[in-house]
């Protein structure tokens, strides 16, 4: 009777030992998963050109633009701006296309303000034409300086 009892001990870890070490499985699973997940959704910030030309379809993208038109399509054009400190950005050589629409965000102004001249942040999609489906886009006309 004690010999079974000890037999009985014995299957009742091994299955606790399997359980626990499928547990573990799994949450190694998850953990890469996820990680691999965040690297695919992760965010460039291009601050450069180069940055700004290697970004790959699909991917998001967050710059700084200095706005030479803006169609009543929707439609923008623009050169990259490069940040060198806080309130100062450089005009690069880099065009930029953008596209919004009525669901695009306008923070701290208004799709009015969305003119020639003016410097926006665009928070977007990178799309097959390399133009760039905005997301969000933030007013930065009289908050910056261009040079």
């Amino acid at each position: 009777m004690e010999n079974l009892n000890a037999v009985e001990r014995r299957k009742v870890r091994r299955v606790w030992l399997v359980l626990a070490g499928m547990v573990i499985l799994l949450s190694a699973l998850v953990v890469w998963k996820s990680g691999n997940m965040a690297k695919r959704m992760s965010t460039v910030a291009a601050s450069n050109g180069q940055d700004f030309s290697q970004s790959a379809m699909g991917s998001q993208v967050k710059f700084v633009v200095e706005i030479r038109e803006a169609g009543a399509d929707r439609k923008i054009t623009g050169k990259l701006l490069e940040q060198k400190t806080g309130e100062i950005y450089a005009r690069t050589t880099t065009p930029v296309t953008v596209q919004s629409n009525a669901q695009t965000k306008m923070v701290m102004g208004t799709a009015a303000d969305v003119r020639s001249g003016a410097v926006v942040h665009v928070t977007g999609t990178v799309q097959k034409d390399h133009s760039i489906q905005a997301e969000q886009i933030v007013i930065l006309t009289g908050y910056v300086k261009v040079q």
